[in-house]
């Protein structure tokens, strides 16, 4: 029984992944991404135009390390966790901010996967 029940799980996984599983929901559109960023984060990130904001630029955010734009307020724990933003250090850290690092002044994500990835796939283009 364990051993069917093993096979079972690593057939539905192999299923998953060629089926296009957590792969293709990672793939994001930037043009939806670019409206739900003017919706949810433009307010406190600003744009490329309008980078005074409340919270850091987010130009040139992929590869930077987290807690690092000067005079930018940042938690003393974002600072100290040592993330490097990449897509996945970023989906997590939208998904539940205060999850992914406690103590942080970002108080709500984006809870929908797909939203995430498309502002990831937009915040890609910011350079």
């Amino acid at each position: 029984m364990r051993r069917a029940t093993v096979a079972m799980i690593m057939a539905l996984g192999a299923v998953g992944l060629w089926a296009g599983g957590p792969q293709a929901a990672a793939e994001g559109d930037a043009a939806r991404g670019r409206k739900a960023y003017e919706l949810w984060c433009i307010g406190c990130h600003g744009d490329k135009q309008r980078i005074e904001s409340v919270g850091p630029s987010l130009v040139g955010l992929l590869g930077r390390r987290a807690g690092t734009v000067d005079g930018s307020p940042y938690s003393r724990n974002l600072y100290q966790a040592n993330i490097v933003w990449d897509e996945r250090s970023l989906d997590r850290y939208l998904a539940a901010p205060t999850g992914a690092v406690h103590g942080t002044i970002m108080p709500v994500g984006l809870q929908d996967a797909r939203e995430r990835a498309d502002v990831i796939a937009y915040l890609k283009t910011l350079k």
